[in-house]
């Protein structure tokens, strides 16, 4: 912004003073404190849905909020906004309010007074927004920083009091997870912010609520925080409470877009409205292309109106606890399937997640070492990159199935080859400390009767649906999961019938509409999202159980499954056989 001062034009930099604290702050503070500082390009779009089309004649004293200013970057735009606003209709306002008040050597002090409001609880950064509203006053003649009441406080945002609520909220909230936090703070988030706040919830959930419940009647709010919420199970009472509470105006998901520099956090911004409207659109601009730099642009403005951007319009009414954020083809066909199916993936089969040894190193051999463990407590073992369609890759890697050893002594030259290396790291694991698991034992080993069973295994994250057949009894790592067939389904429902239209074209689009991404066309494969896929039968059953069995007969016999790049033709002319059938069961 540039200020005149007589003769002499002033431009300050509004990001400078936050830029050059950011950077003298240590990178694993910054990540334990949830303080990601926002850049220039994201904080003018902020305000251009905000504070920037703000009627100031009819309301000349806006209040705008920052619940975790930091430095102010967002509070420093919104004075230049306020001040530009005000200075173009300065004449109008002395008019409208007959009032000598309305002149410009009061610009300065009317809006540091009344205007703008921040809290954060870093007091240097407070100390630095402070400084930065006092050098945008062009008067020469006040030299004393305290002669204005500053609406700028070192305290949390959370905990904060008003007297009153707000026309414009804006704001990047500290990125916080459950387990940073102090436990004694953690109560206080269940108890104050229970509506939105759950037991594996982020510290930014709480700042959506806090935010529309301090907007007044007409208050917008945008915000840009990470887009986990979206999606999340965790997001669940969140999601519900912005759709009941909220007009959502605009969601712009950037997806696995880099934002922030240097920080791996995918993103969005959101902005809502305080008044409810029963048949509101929200405008979405969701990333295609995941490589762009936000934080390298000039305008964001251009690019969410380029290719590199969907964007459609979304009814807020067919939003519930999941929000299932897409264009209208895409949700007809994701509505058709779940009507038509009758059960859901979760009533049919029992899922579980794979081995958490608590330190592979001291578990996991390769295959020149497994002569030296005895048959008895040795297990092949698999990871999420073995994981492919329909077939598991061969693995040249083995578990020590610790759990098994009944007596050390039995065992002394295994434990003492592979384990011992790591007793420290081993009798360091919380399981150990509470006497719950022996030192050599592996921290969760599962019950071995999941594993040993013919079972249908799944990568935890992935860019694809894979599904594959498990024949050989195999344990697999923390990150595959694993699910068989309930007993009162085993005659109902085959293995080979569920990976065909799970390993389909048909259900791989079906389940990335409702998916967590991960960015960087990564989907996570929870089994929470995935026992809700929902699953048919019909006609059609026999012969899509029956190309599923001729695939893996080919597979298997021609051992592709171990050069899995290698894409047999005869493969993918039954699976595009596969999914006509499936297209016609559920009349695509």
């Amino acid at each position: 912004m540039k200020h005149n001062l007589g003769e002499m034009e002033i431009e300050i930099d509004n990001f400078y003073s936050s830029k050059n604290y950011e950077q003298s702050l240590e990178i694993e503070f910054r990540k334990s404190k949830g303080i990601y500082y926002t850049p220039k390009v994201i904080v003018n779009y902020i305000m251009e849905k905000t504070l920037k089309n703000h009627d100031i004649v009819n309301n000349p004293c806006p209040r705008v909020l920052d619940m975790s200013c930091g430095c102010g970057n967002f509070l420093l735009q919104a004075y230049d906004i306020l001040y530009d606003l005000l200075e173009e209709n300065i004449f109008d306002l002395k008019e409208k309010y007959k009032s000598d008040y309305w002149c410009l050597e009061n610009i300065h002090k009317h809006i540091v007074e009344n205007c703008i409001f921040g809290i954060d609880i870093d007091s240097n950064a407070i100390k630095i927004l402070k400084q930065s509203l006092w050098d945008k006053d062009t008067n020469i003649n006040n030299i004393v920083n305290e002669d204005y009441n500053y609406n700028i406080y070192n305290d949390d945002g959370l905990k904060k009091e008003w007297e009153f609520k707000f026309d414009y909220i804006v704001g990047n909230p500290p990125y916080v997870g459950h387990k940073s936090l102090d436990k004694e703070y953690k109560k206080y988030l269940i108890k104050e912010f229970n509506q939105v706040y759950k037991d594996k919830s982020d510290l930014y959930f709480c700042f959506y609520k806090r935010a529309i419940d301090l907007l007044n009647d007409n208050g917008v709010m945008s915000m840009i925080t990470p887009r986990y919420f979206l999606e999340s199970p965790s997001g669940n009472s969140l999601r519900l409470f912005i759709k009941d509470n909220a007009s959502i105006k605009e969601i712009v998901d950037f997806l696995g877009a880099k934002v922030f520099k240097n920080v791996g956090i995918a993103s969005c911004i959101i902005t809502m409205s305080k008044i409810l409207n029963s048949n509101n659109y929200i405008d979405v601009y969701k990333a295609k292309n995941e490589d762009i730099k936000i934080n390298e642009l000039e305008d964001l403005n251009s690019l969410l109106n380029s290719f590199e951007f969907d964007k459609f319009s979304l009814n807020q009414k067919l939003l519930d606890k999941n929000w299932i954020i897409t264009n209208s083809k895409d949700r007809e066909f994701y509505n058709n399937i779940e009507s038509i199916c009758e059960y859901s993936l979760g009533d049919i089969v029992n899922s579980f997640q794979g081995v958490i040894t608590g330190c592979d190193k001291a578990f996991i051999i390769d295959g020149n070492n497994k002569k030296d463990v005895p048959d008895n407590i040795l297990k092949v073992w698999v990871k999420n990159k073995n994981i492919k369609k329909y077939v598991i890759e061969k693995s040249n890697y083995n578990l020590i199935y610790s759990n098994d050893i009944d007596n050390q002594d039995n065992y002394k030259e295994v434990i003492d080859k592979f384990i011992m290396p790591y007793k420290s790291k081993l009798e360091n694991r919380r399981e150990c400390k509470r006497n719950v698991r022996k030192w050599y034992e592996l921290q969760w080993g599962r019950e071995k009767s999941l594993f040993e069973r013919i079972k249908i295994m799944y990568p935890y994250k992935s860019k694809c649906n894979r599904f594959a057949i498990d024949y050989s009894n195999l344990y697999c790592s923390a990150d595959v999961y694993s699910f068989y067939i309930k007993d009162e389904y085993i005659n109902e429902f085959s293995n080979e019938y569920l990976v065909a239209i799970l390993n389909s074209n048909i259900y791989d689009r079906y389940f990335k509409i409702n998916a967590k991404n991960m960015g960087k066309e990564i989907y996570d494969y929870y089994p929470n999202k995935v026992m809700e896929i929902k699953i048919f039968k019909d006609d059609n059953y026999e012969e899509i159980e029956s190309k599923c069995k001729q695939i893996l007969k080919i597979l298997y016999n021609k051992n592709l499954y171990e050069e899995y790049e290698f894409y047999h033709e005869e493969v993918c002319k039954l699976e595009y056989e596969i999914n006509d059938l499936i297209k016609s069961s559920l009349k695509l």
